[in-house]
């Protein structure tokens, strides 16, 4: 199974990320991580959503003072 991800819950992604529940419903919703949704239910990868977390964390630089 090596190169394969696993498929987890939306209640995995949650615990494992340290996101919320809705916040990874939305993320899925959105196309920001990559998901599939068989039924009622969403999967999607733990890779991916820490992919997405790193990515985030990137994010924008840090403000600066301006008014001195």
């Amino acid at each position: 199974m090596a190169g394969e991800q696993e498929w987890i819950t939306v209640t995995e992604a949650a615990e494992k990320s340290g996101y919320s529940v809705r916040t990874i419903q939305r993320l899925l919703q959105d196309g920001k991580i990559a998901g599939w949704k068989p039924g009622r239910d969403w999967f999607t990868t733990l890779v991916s959503v820490m992919k997405y977390k790193d990515e985030v964390k990137m994010g924008r630089p840090k403000k600066e003072d301006e008014g001195d």
